[in-house]
């Protein structure tokens, strides 16, 4: 990424420059300009305190919950503002229609989708999670299974009787790409090697042009895109997508079902998204090609191996959980990896309580469950939401919080878990202490197949490896931060050997 970053001509620096009083003294909405505003320093004009915002994120979003409690606050982001509700608009905001607020809008502002390739015309990804790809769930997870068996033998070294380092989210990065390829995208393409490198270098790409556009006016983007190479590599990575692999196999497949009277379709998600195309836009194989991608590159492929980095990363530093973890795991898959079912991982409640903890104390973002106002609200308290205005709201610091969870600013592995009878306690269950897919009828709709794939990995390597950190040293690495955005450390190496397992 800093080679990346390296390229880039030092000119838009001093149009930057030039163009900062335009942009950051744009005066906030009626509305807004009566809400409190958390700053870097009152002391600083404007546009510092914007810039701000990329370093300090975490201190200001922490600073605005801890003092303003259940009132909204504003922060200054670099490229506009973003309003801070407090967990009592929850319940009024949930069941809200994207015709309201919309959650794809304000991912497409997050992730400047113009210049990401990110589509906002359609709900066909969607769509077709909730009745293609979750229903199926069960019956997929046996492919998904037999290629993790695959991808072991390719991504992870030969350590039979020896440590041996490794990239850890590397690791998981190409066993994620790799099993999860097999279910969306079908067995003639997902050990394809040109489709497995554009997946995982796709989010570098995107991640790259987000930093290096977003202090840019909007009125300056599309000069400064022209010349930033990430943008070009996004956009050749999706040529390649659409006409070197997809758009002839949906093609193809038109033509089988059309022509052939024998023909079966493939149970994969491609296939899901074309019998589920309703209009012209979904049904252009270039529009179908396009969202598969983005939904393997940013939905399911590095939020996934970033959860499971993080919970490697605290399950080393808290060895405690390991030998607890391995009997449950040693339960489940007794009769062999072969046989394991969607009830087995739904049985392993400590693994999934370790992972909701761990994700608990390293979420992908201070901030969740992002909506664009898509036209004028007025709360029940009165508070006016004009349209364009960005909410969230503060997750990180609600899990946090021990009006929430109890004692919660202590790592307990097995919290969620302790009492059987306990409902809504899983990873993937959606209530104020568990935000981290969103909240309400427009949370992350693929959280339960991310789940099953987390466990189906996790499993393994707890049963089969063991770890520890380089030089002997038991420090997790460090997070790192940009903005409100929390990734785990990509650069880190620790030890891994196999077990010799009876």
């Amino acid at each position: 990424m800093a080679d990346q970053v390296l390229e880039l001509p030092c000119w838009p620096f001093a149009l930057l420059l030039s163009s900062s009083l335009y942009f950051y003294h744009y005066p906030p909405g009626e509305a807004l300009a009566e809400i409190p505003t958390v700053r870097f320093s009152r002391f600083l004009p404007d546009f510092i305190n914007r810039l701000m915002f990329i370093f300090v994120a975490p201190y200001l979003i922490k600073y605005g919950y801890e003092k303003y409690r259940d009132q909204p606050y504003r922060v200054l982001k670099a490229d506009g503002d973003l309003l801070v509700l407090p967990p009592k608009y929850l319940p009024e905001i949930r069941h809200l229609p994207p015709s309201k607020l919309s959650g794809v809008d304000a991912q497409f502002e997050n992730i400047l989708g113009k210049y990401t390739n990110v589509l906002v015309d359609s709900h066909l990804p969607v769509k077709t999670v909730h009745k293609g790809l979750t229903p199926a769930i069960g019956r997929i997870l046996p492919r998904l299974l037999d290629e993790l068996q695959f991808a072991f033998q390719v991504e992870v070294p030969d350590c039979d009787d020896h440590w041996v380092p490794v990239n850890l989210y590397d690791m998981i990065l190409g066993l994620v790409t790799r099993a999860t390829s097999r279910v969306i995208v079908g067995e003639s393409i997902c050990r394809n090697p040109q489709w497995l490198e554009t997946v995982t270098s796709y989010t570098v790409n995107l991640g790259v042009t987000v930093i290096l556009l977003r202090p840019f006016p909007n009125f300056m983007r599309p000069l400064v895109a022209k010349v930033l190479p990430s943008v070009r590599k996004l956009r050749t990575q999706l040529r390649f997508v659409q006409k070197e692999l997809f758009i002839p196999m949906i093609l193809a497949r038109r033509e089988a079902e059309m022509n052939d009277p024998a023909y079966q379709k493939p149970d994969d998600f491609l296939q899901w998204m074309m019998d589920l195309a309703e209009d012209g836009f979904d049904k252009d194989p270039a529009n179908i090609s396009q969202m598969l991608l983005i939904v393997m590159a940013l939905a399911v492929v590095h939020t996934s191996s970033m959860l499971m980095t993080h919970a490697i990363y605290d399950l080393m530093v808290r060895p405690e959980y390991i030998e607890p973890l391995r009997e449950e795991v040693r339960e489940t898959v007794k009769d062999g990896w072969d046989k394991v079912t969607q009830a087995s991982f739904a049985s392993q409640r400590r693994l999934d309580s370790f992972m909701r903890e761990s994700q608990r104390f390293n979420p992908t973002g201070e901030l969740s469950t992002h909506r664009m106002v898509m036209e004028k609200m007025v709360l029940s308290d009165g508070l006016v939401l004009e349209k364009g205005t960005h909410i969230c709201f503060p997750s990180k610091p609600m899990g946090m919080d021990d009006s929430i969870i109890e004692d919660a600013l202590t790592f307990k592995g097995f919290r969620w878990c302790e009492d059987p009878e306990a409902r809504s306690t899983s990873l993937v269950s959606i209530s104020p202490s568990n935000m981290h897919f969103g909240y309400g009828r427009q949370a992350c709709p693929g959280r339960f197949f991310a789940a099953n794939t987390n466990k189906a990995i996790l499993s393994r390597l707890i049963a089969d490896y063991e770890f520890k950190f380089e030089d002997d040293n038991n420090r997790r690495p460090r997070n790192l931060t940009l903005g409100e955005q929390i990734m785990p450390n990509m650069h880190a190496k620790i030890l891994l050997k196999k077990r010799n397992v009876v």
